[in-house]
C-alpha cells in the first residue's frame, strides 16, 4: 500500500497476519517458543521464508478450529426459553 493511495486488495474478514497473531494462534507454548526461535535466529534473506512457513501452520491451526466448532443451531421459536414470569 502507497501512502496517499486507497489499498486495492480485497478486505478480508480476518485481521492481517502479524507476528502477535501468529503467536496467539499457535497457542501452544512450545510452537510459540518455535516460532520465535526460528524468526529471530533466520538470516535476513529468510526472514519473510520464515514467517511465510509459519503463516500457513498458524492458518491452517485457524481453519481446523472454525470446521472444529461449528455454530450452535438456532432453536425454533416454540423451543426457546422464555423470561415471562420471572
Amino acid at each position: 500500500m502507497t501512502p496517499g493511495r486507497p489499498s486495492t486488495a480485497a478486505p478480508s474478514t480476518h485481521s492481517p497476519w502479524t507476528i502477535a497473531r501468529i503467536q496467539q494462534t499457535l497457542s501452544s507454548e512450545v510452537m510459540i517458543r518455535r516460532f520465535l526461535l526460528d524468526l529471530t535466529h533466520a538470516p535476513e534473506h529468510e526472514v519473510m521464508n520464515v514467517f511465510t512457513a509459519w503463516q500457513k501452520v498458524a492458518a491452517a491451526i485457524e481453519q481446523h478450529a472454525l470446521k472444529a466448532a461449528p455454530e450452535a443451531p438456532a432453536l425454533p421459536a416454540s423451543v426457546r426459553p422464555t423470561t415471562e414470569g420471572q
